[in-house]
């Protein structure tokens, strides 16, 4: 399966900003051309370390979207029927997370985002806006990710209550207790290959523009 990289990008301080702003954040991804529809509105108890394709429900969420299997009012939740006792025992990223999630919405226009998330759970359940793949109609982007790759999974999140997130990790290696940075908005997007030592241009730009510069940027190797 090879390894994959989950970068994230978040504000210095945890917060969560008011439901309009984060619309914004979420809207501009396609505004800009950083991601391509359709996107889904997930809400629920998720992980702010399971975004990995095969890890986390999310990246499920993305691809039955996309085959039709699932709709809105669709639920999800975590598989442990064949979670490991170490896999349990230990925290995200290494272990496997307890995640369950609802699709509220869906849909192909940007200008739908803001009217969903109005009647989204905001600031009560963790609040996820996936897409379906990224837009690589821009140069910089199909540099930095080597080509254009359909599997590659870029969401929004805007938790509940923060989460901690490591600035370095390896799952394939023993937990080190390295640093963590605490998260609440942030952006994260998950490949296979890439420049994993800085963020790609075009997504930096696009969660500059509403959560303002000096992100933190951190990554897990799966």
């Amino acid at each position: 399966m090879g390894i994959w990289t989950d970068q994230f990008l978040a504000p210095y301080e945890a917060y969560l900003p008011d439901v309009a702003d984060f619309a914004e954040l979420a809207t501009s991804m396609l505004q800009f051309q950083v991601a391509r529809p359709p996107w889904t509105l997930v809400a629920g108890t998720l992980s702010a370390n399971a975004e990995l394709p095969y890890t986390g429900i999310l990246g499920d969420i993305r691809w039955r979207i996309r085959d039709g299997s699932l709709s809105v009012g669709g639920e999800l939740a975590t598989d442990t029927a064949h979670r490991t006792e170490w896999e349990a025992t230990q925290p995200p990223p290494w272990g496997q997370a307890l995640e369950k999630g609802k699709v509220l919405a869906t849909g192909t226009d940007w200008t739908d985002i803001t009217p969903a998330l109005a009647d989204a759970p905001y600031a009560v359940e963790d609040i996820a806006i996936v897409f379906d793949q990224l837009d690589f109609s821009d140069p910089a982007m199909l540099n930095h990710f080597c080509g254009e790759n359909p599997n590659i999974l870029l969401t929004c999140f805007a938790l509940a209550r923060p989460q901690s997130r490591p600035l370095a990790a390896n799952t394939l290696q023993v937990p080190d207790n390295g640093p963590v940075h605490p998260v609440q908005t942030f952006v994260s997007v998950a490949f296979k290959h890439g420049e994993s030592g800085y963020p790609c241009p075009p997504i930096a730009d696009a969660v500059v523009r509403v959560l303002g510069p000096g992100l933190v940027i951190g990554q897990t190797l799966n």
